[in-house]
């Protein structure tokens, strides 16, 4: 039977104070758990309602328009354009008519009057001119050719560079200022084209595309001619911008044709849909923008809120002076919170960004004569702001929502608080993972690139063969393709890929999820356990409770007064019996357990002796001890060792029928052996050395028994101490209460 756990007990128990304070403040931590759930919930709904905002359907659709009317379905595809006379081709039979329909013969009436903002059909409008960029390289830098060819090849032109980018104007005079006709031009309002092999800067030989289709024919005309692309040509970089009046939104595409080296040519075609209110923070000032801007400074407030919770959570304070708790970045939730609250500032200072790039945009609606280079709309800078900024969106979404297991970990449901703990104890060992994974996975992408790159377009470049090897977790990776190129290396390489990725780190990580989930179902069994107890402990006290205030036994007792006694008696048996068993099972205990005298070692008063020897081995001369043990000397373990005969030699002669005569010139002879023996002489050495090593042992572990009890009954003494400081401090509280009280009532004494 368990003892009564009395107050003194109570206030030892650290344990047992923390549940009572716990349960003191339970109501109080539900409400502010729930305030808290409201909250976050509140927020995910803004963030996801913002995020949803845009209607992603009809930007869909009108750039999938765009994408059909100058490639899948122009007369000739990007895919055929693989040479600058193709291009000339692509240029005459799909991008132009693209833009100025396929029925043209208006364009050159007498009478006709040339648009300001040239239609396209009957819901999209051309913003200002198509510009073509052109940018080439001067020879002979990357790029060496043989002595025994350079009759042949008088000069070469390596990759792109900015550092050796041509920017010599070329062509035939102009007729009003007699300089080149194609000149270098700089945009430094520009944007930079990404492309496959590289970043292409903003700025090139220009050349507009205006409303005036019979101008627009003569210039490329001119170009074709006069080869506006010759030999040095790197890119040429199509950039216009297509407004939708049914859905208000810019339709912002850039074409780009990439020419390496080698003669190969890749092609790019972006189309950035954006809206009014990209441009400006109320866009076309409707409701719908007015309560998007409105959700957006409330968006702005959520961030704010949770920015200073999480610095309260790492900034401590030690009175005056702050201090950063190292043990807050242990935690990957609070890594993961800052994640997502940077990100969302990031996405806000880029969107204030994007506005004000786009507040020094102008879109040229004036006399289409005056349309060129110079009128046309720069875009693509605020375009490409926008896409970064779906992409952030797209990324913290899954932060955000991720985030919201953590606040559901609050609620009642065991699943859930089993993944928060897995999660928990997993991401020490996950990091370790993650770093191997890394490390060999990156072998393998830099292993298939150097191999199969030249061979393969999947492993062209190092991130596009970590996409296809990233594939091969799905199932969607076909490493045929590798197996064709070199039958062999690819075997080899594919066996090794699916050994140690796809079997032994694959397993691991499995394994690591496993030990985590049994270790986290072990802490929550425990858990479950705590839970029980405290829940059958209020039980057990309210039935206490209940049955001293409604006097149920008395009641009980005085209705059915026989089986009352017969319960009573019942419960008083099975008590002695109880009783009974538990002194046996202590009795056995200390029956099946040594001394706990024997535990002192050396320091045991036992030590330095042992078992007394079989009588049936004793010799007759051998002194019997009387509590059935014998002096431990070590080696002598009987004196009669100290004779040349040994220890059971003149036993061994007495039993083979030796009379008393023979018997006593044995042990004078004996006695006068052993006046020469020299190893008795060593033996009682070792004997006497075995006992002062004896004597020693002893008292050293006499001392730290002794320092042992001593440390323990300091310890114990410090906890009386510290019970006597708590009591002194109620005791001084309860005055202090007392006397306020009294001053209260009037009761106190005057001052």
């Amino acid at each position: 039977m368990a003892a009564k756990t009395t107050g003194l007990g109570i206030l030892l128990d650290e344990k047992r104070v923390n549940d009572l304070l716990t349960q003191k403040s339970g109501a109080l931590a539900t409400l502010r758990s729930a305030c808290n759930i409201a909250l976050f919930v509140s927020f995910l709904v803004l963030f996801t309602m913002l995020a949803l905002s845009e209607p992603l359907a009809d930007h869909r659709s009108f750039e999938g328009y765009i994408r059909r009317r100058f490639d899948t379905s122009a007369a000739m595809p990007l895919r055929e354009v693989e040479s600058v006379s193709s291009f000339w081709r692509y240029l005459d039979v799909s991008f132009m008519p693209a833009i100025y329909g396929n029925d043209t013969r208006r364009y050159f009436y007498p009478d006709y009057v040339v648009d300001r903002l040239l239609p396209i059909d009957n819901a999209n409008r051309l913003l200002g001119v198509v510009r073509l960029r052109m940018l080439k390289i001067d020879p002979g830098h990357g790029c060496i050719v043989k002595g025994s060819l350079e009759d042949y090849f008088p000069s070469c032109y390596g990759p792109f560079g900015q550092e050796f980018e041509d920017q010599v104007s070329f062509g035939p005079p102009n007729q009003q200022t007699g300089d080149p006709e194609f000149a270098y031009r700089a945009d430094p309002l520009g944007s930079a084209a990404d492309g496959h092999f590289m970043t292409y800067p903003p700025g090139g030989f220009m050349e507009a595309l205006t409303a005036n289709l019979n101008q627009t024919l003569q210039r490329i005309t001119l170009m074709k001619e006069n080869h506006f692309l010759g030999p040095g040509l790197r890119a040429i970089v199509l950039d216009w911008s297509i407004y939708n009046f049914n859905i208000g939104a810019y339709g912002v595409s850039r074409l780009l044709f990439e020419v390496s080296p080698s003669g190969l040519w890749e092609k790019k075609f972006d189309v950035d849909v954006i809206m009014r209110r990209h441009l400006s923070p109320l866009g076309g000032r409707t409701t719908s923008d007015w309560l998007v801007l409105l959700g957006e400074v409330i968006l702005v407030l959520f961030v704010l809120r949770y920015l200073l919770e999480e610095v309260s959570e790492f900034v401590g304070f030690r009175g005056w002076r702050p201090f950063i708790k190292a043990a807050y970045f242990s935690d990957a939730w609070n890594l993961l919170d800052w994640t997502n609250l940077i990100l969302m500032i990031a996405t806000l200072a880029m969107r204030i960004q994007t506005w004000g790039m786009a507040g020094n945009l102008q879109i040229y609606i004036g006399d289409p004569a005056k349309a060129g280079v110079d009128t046309f709309t720069e875009l693509n800078g605020v375009a490409m702001n926008v896409r970064q900024i779906h992409r952030v969106i797209a990324f913290n979404t899954v932060l955000t929502w991720f985030k919201a297991v953590k606040y559901l970990s609050d609620l009642p449901y065991p699943y859930i608080s089993t993944f928060m703990r897995t999660v928990q104890v997993a991401q020490r060992w996950l990091c370790t993972f993650i770093i191997v994974f890394g490390t060999l996975f990156f072998s393998f992408v830099l292993a298939y690139s150097v191999a199969f790159g030249e061979f393969v377009k999947e492993f062209r470049t190092p991130w596009a063969g970590a996409i296809f090897l990233s594939r091969s977790f799905l199932g969607n990776a076909d490493f045929g393709v590798v197996y064709n190129a070199a039958p062999v290396a690819g075997s080899i390489l594919i066996f090794m890929y699916v050994l140690i990725i796809m079997i032994l780190l694959v397993n691991l990580f499995y394994a690591i999820l496993v030990r985590a989930i049994a270790n986290t179902k072990s802490a929550e069994d425990a858990k479950q356990a705590k839970r029980m107890e405290q829940f059958r402990d209020r039980s057990r006290e309210f039935w206490v409770a209940m049955n001293a205030s409604l006097r149920l036994e008395y009641r009980f007792r005085t209705c059915f007064p026989g089986l009352y006694s017969r319960i009573m008696t019942r419960r008083r048996k099975r008590a002695e019996r109880e009783k009974e068993r538990d002194e046996e099972v202590v009795r056995r205990e200390m029956a099946r357990k040594p001394d706990a005298s024997l535990a002192l070692g050396p320091g045991d008063p036992a030590w330095g002796r042992r078992p007394k020897v079989s009588d049936a081995l004793r010799a007759d001369d051998y002194e019997e001890s009387e509590d059935g043990s014998d002096v431990d000397l070590g080696p002598l373990k009987d004196k009669a060792q100290l004779t040349k005969k040994g220890m059971y030699g003149d036993y061994e002669e007495k039993l083979a029928g030796g009379n008393d005569d023979d018997t006593t010139e044995v042990q004078e002879k004996t006695a006068s052996e052993d006046e020469e023996n020299p190893e008795a002489a060593e033996l009682v050495i070792q004997a006497t050395q075995h006992v002062v090593d004896g004597i020693v042992k002893r008292t050293y572990r006499a001392q730290n028994v002794l320092v042992s009890e001593m440390s323990e009954s300091k310890e114990v003494l410090m906890k009386v101490g510290s019970v006597l400081e708590v009591l002194d401090w109620r005791a001084k509280n309860l005055v202090r209460q007392q006397r306020e009280l009294l001053d209260q009532s009037g009761l106190g004494p005057r001052r």
